[in-house]
């Protein structure tokens, strides 16, 4: 199971939506243009003197953008991307695997996040990602009241300490088992 699934939800849950962004440069004699928030996802344009059609650019993860084709000193260059202007995906991880030693620490189960496979092992249920992402929010934004997904939610005073109101989340999550709890062999009883 891949951890993109539990980043996604924990940006739900905090609400860290995907916003557009542009930037404005001048070029003076640096194809290089170093764009201004920090989690961008994607370049979506980029223009130079109001033109988008053939401008030839290359976008790394270092937030730089590196335009190929020819630029005269004064050109205005524009680039539009997509970013998330809270949390990078690096604090996100830091986040979930905070949450897997609470899992732990309150006898829920034992989790590791491996990084060769960007994965949780063992496997966690669909119901334990979102407890995980619960436990992400809850570390995010600790003095929030109340936090809710489909199939579970935290009520608390906000005068909790944040182990606390983990505590209380896991100790809900695990009460609120539903669905088939044990198969029955009905030979047993003939």
């Amino acid at each position: 199971m891949s951890v993109s699934t539990i980043k996604a939800k924990i940006r739900q849950i905090t609400e860290d939506n995907l916003v557009t962004e542009t930037d404005i440069f001048t070029y003076e004699s640096s194809k290089i243009f170093t764009l201004s928030e920090d989690s961008v996802v994607s370049v979506t344009d980029v223009s130079v003197n109001e033109v988008s059609s053939g401008v030839i650019y290359i976008f790394n993860s270092d937030k730089k953008v590196t335009i190929s084709s020819s630029l005269t000193v004064g050109d205005t260059v524009q680039i539009d991307y997509t970013c998330y202007k809270n949390y990078s995906d690096t604090e996100l991880l830091n986040y979930i695997e905070s949450s897997l030693v609470h899992l732990s620490i309150n006898n829920y189960g034992d989790y590791e996040y491996d990084s060769d496979d960007d994965a949780i092992y063992p496997d966690l249920e669909k119901r334990e990602e979102n407890l995980v992402s619960m436990i992400s929010a809850t570390l995010i934004n600790p003095d929030n009241k109340s936090l809710r997904l489909p199939n579970i939610s935290i009520s608390v005073p906000n005068d909790f300490p944040v182990n606390m109101k983990i505590s209380k989340l896991i100790s809900t999550f695990k009460r609120d088992k539903t669905g088939i709890f044990d198969v029955i062999n009905i030979d047993k009883f003939i």
